[in-house]
């Protein structure tokens, strides 16, 4: 990797801040003078996490989350949303150019940004919603396209203990970071959505089979039964 035989393309899963007063939990950790005042610490990020607080604060840090090295460069080219209005369960496409600008052939982790406008409660700047790996030999250009769903707009509603897509415009913003955005479109939802959590993010029968308790069999008039829970 040193001598540019393999070209990296692993992306930061973190920000790495400037200075420790940026981190978004710098309030959060506690003035200790020895490691027992340690035992306990107040989070108060709420979502604001990571890049959100980042985003929320104004506060560009040092190396940010999505960021990554490489031996060549990309570009980003003509983004398109299909539909570009949100209808239900139908999927979001958002599909673009991406080119290998560079005179090495390397992957890049393209990463599709989601962001509501008008929010109703509060919510990030943007969020993390679909991200691509692809390979580009130099010069190389490929349509890719990322996936979005009516869960991708949402939020929870603690009050009605459901995810809710309001009636509003969304910003898509897509790039190599969370920083560096290349381009830029925006989604329509018209009606508000209450979605289930049931039919939008059911338990694969693997999942289930795992926390299946087997109750031994009762005898009920008879006949045996076996039950799960």
């Amino acid at each position: 990797m040193l001598f540019g035989k393999i070209n990296p393309s692993g992306k930061l899963p973190i920000s790495i801040e400037r200075n420790i007063e940026d981190n978004p939990a710098y309030a959060s950790f506690p003035k200790f003078d020895n490691q027992n005042t340690l035992a306990e610490m107040d989070y108060k990020d709420d979502l604001m996490l990571g890049y959100r607080g980042y985003e929320k604060k104004g506060i560009k840090p040092l190396y940010p989350f999505g960021y990554g090295l490489s031996y060549t460069t990309f570009g980003y080219s003509n983004i398109k949303v299909t539909p570009g209005v949100a209808v239900g369960n139908t999927p979001i496409k958002v599909s673009f150019d991406l080119t290998n600008t560079g005179k090495v052939g390397g992957s890049e982790v393209a990463q599709l940004y989601v962001g509501q406008q008008n929010p109703k409660v509060e919510r990030p700047i943007k969020e993390l919603k679909g991200y691509k790996k692809v390979f580009l030999k130099p010069g190389e250009s490929k349509r890719v396209t990322i996936e979005l769903n009516d869960r991708s707009l949402a939020y929870f509603d603690v009050k009605t203990n459901q995810w809710v897509v309001d009636a509003d415009t969304f910003n898509l913003s897509l790039g190599g970071s969370s920083q560096d955005i290349r381009l830029n479109a925006k989604l329509v939802n018209s009606f508000r959505q209450e979605l289930s959590t049931t039919t939008s993010n059911p338990l694969p029968r693997s999942a289930l089979n795992s926390v299946l308790v087997e109750k031994p069999p009762v005898k009920t008039g008879g006949v045996f039964q076996q039950t799960v829970e």
